[in-house]
């Protein structure tokens, strides 16, 4: 069935007149480098997102063995590199190299590829900007989290003092540098259980870690640091999905940069309404004029950070959005088109042109997604398992398999 499947799509690559890639490598629960690859192509006048495949890197993960992988894989198939328009991968070495990487090696077949760094990459290495005033507070959570659940006698204890104590939750939650929307459910779930937190490090005598959660000035850092990621992982979780293209998502951190515009505003107006917990500390936070400068700074410096890993927006946003409103520019100059132009200009907004404009992918989202499967499909018990049908069936959405044909290419069992 897989193979049916595969077949398929291979025919409709064949057939169309260009594709984008997504590619991510990672590796299994049998210590395999595994790429991931999903392809983007026009079917019958509509966009279609689909798994290409799932390929064992036999040696090294470098740009030149990935780069093979995918060579073979379009040579075996007829595919020509010449309907490949686009790329997006993350920004590792590996595939972003500007003379080595993948990318690289990918122009000097195909000299018009546009690569596109994933945009949640980009958006995950934003939030990770912090002064070294609020890096401290989130040093000192992290720390604290390891101390609980160090052992399992440590998180038992401390799950029954959270119990005893009528909390909602009796578990902290690890924070983890790969996973984007760690950071801030660790510091809410922490600045929730705050005084759980202290009983319980001042019974296993640690006097110094206990005493920050005594410290007003340090709590409201630790508010105002899960109230902004909280805000975050929202933008982060909102340019997730299928189908997604580069306006949808810049479109998106236009409003959070507004945002965060007025947020600076409304501080300087000692209004902290935005940040929830930050408020809820009513009296018993020290709002003075240093913490409201490290916010401001805070603040300022994600503003620059966003300019900063996404500098083409404004020029991109600029040239493209016509494709999404066709008339917007015309009503704003003051000209009027008449019934045919405008028809024209519809006619022109969903040509070949304009898809091939949202053919490339912005984020690597289904590849992350498609990790998730493999990491189901191949676990311990299957760790000899070779994913790549399971997981053409398991990710293929649009495209199913020929059953009639595939039972009418067997031969029944025949009677004795």
């Amino acid at each position: 069935m897989a193979s049916d499947v595969r077949m398929q799509l291979i025919e409709k690559l064949r057939l169309a007149d260009a594709f984008a890639l997504q590619l991510d490598e990672s590796t299994d629960v049998s210590k395999d480098a595994q790429l991931l690859a999903f392809v983007r192509f026009v079917d019958d006048k509509e966009m279609q997102e689909e798994f290409l495949f799932c390929k064992c890197l036999p040696q090294r993960t470098t740009s030149s063995e990935i780069f093979k992988v995918i060579d073979v894989f379009f040579r075996e198939n007829d595919i020509p590199w010449t309907k490949c328009i686009a790329l997006c991968t993350d920004g590792a070495r590996a595939m972003a190299g500007l003379k080595s990487g993948l990318i690289a090696l990918v122009r000097d077949v195909s000299p018009q590829v546009i690569w596109t760094h994933c945009m949640l990459h980009r958006e995950s290495l934003v939030a990770k900007d912090m002064s070294a005033e609020l890096a401290d507070v989130m040093d000192s959570v992290v720390k604290v989290v390891n101390l609980v659940k160090k052992s399992a006698l440590q998180t038992r204890l401390f799950s029954n003092l959270c119990a005893a104590e009528g909390e909602e939750h009796t578990a902290l939650l690890y924070h983890s540098e790969v996973r984007w929307l760690s950071r801030g459910t660790v510091l809410s779930r922490v600045l929730e259980l705050r005084k759980s937190i202290r009983e319980f490090l001042l019974l296993q005598k640690r006097t110094e870690l206990a005493a920050l959660f005594s410290d007003n000035v340090w709590v409201t850092k630790l508010a105002y640091l899960a109230d902004v990621f909280a805000e975050l992982n929202t933008l982060n979780s909102s340019m997730q999905g299928r189908n997604t293209h580069a306006i949808q998502l810049y479109d998106k951190m236009e409003g959070f940069l507004k945002k965060i515009k007025r947020w600076r505003e409304r501080i300087g107006e000692e209004i902290f309404s935005m940040f929830p917990s930050v408020d809820e500390l009513g009296d018993s936070a020290v709002l003075s004029p240093p913490i409201t400068r490290a916010i401001l700074a805070h603040l300022e410096a994600l503003e620059g950070q966003f300019g900063h890993y996404f500098s083409e927006a404004d020029s991109w946003r600029r040239d493209k959005t016509w494709i999404l409103f066709p008339f917007t520019d015309n009503a704003a100059d003051g000209t009027h088109l008449t019934v045919t132009e405008e028809d024209q200009l519809i006619e022109l907004s969903t040509d070949r042109k304009a898809m091939m404009s949202l053919l490339p992918f912005a984020t690597t989202y289904l590849c992350e997604s498609g990790f998730s499967s493999l990491t189901y499909l191949k676990n311990k018990y299957r760790s000899r398992l070779q994913p790549e049908a399971d997981m053409t069936l398991c990710l293929t959405t649009s495209i199913r398999p020929r059953l009639d044909q595939l039972c009418a290419a067997h031969q029944g069992q025949t009677s004795h």
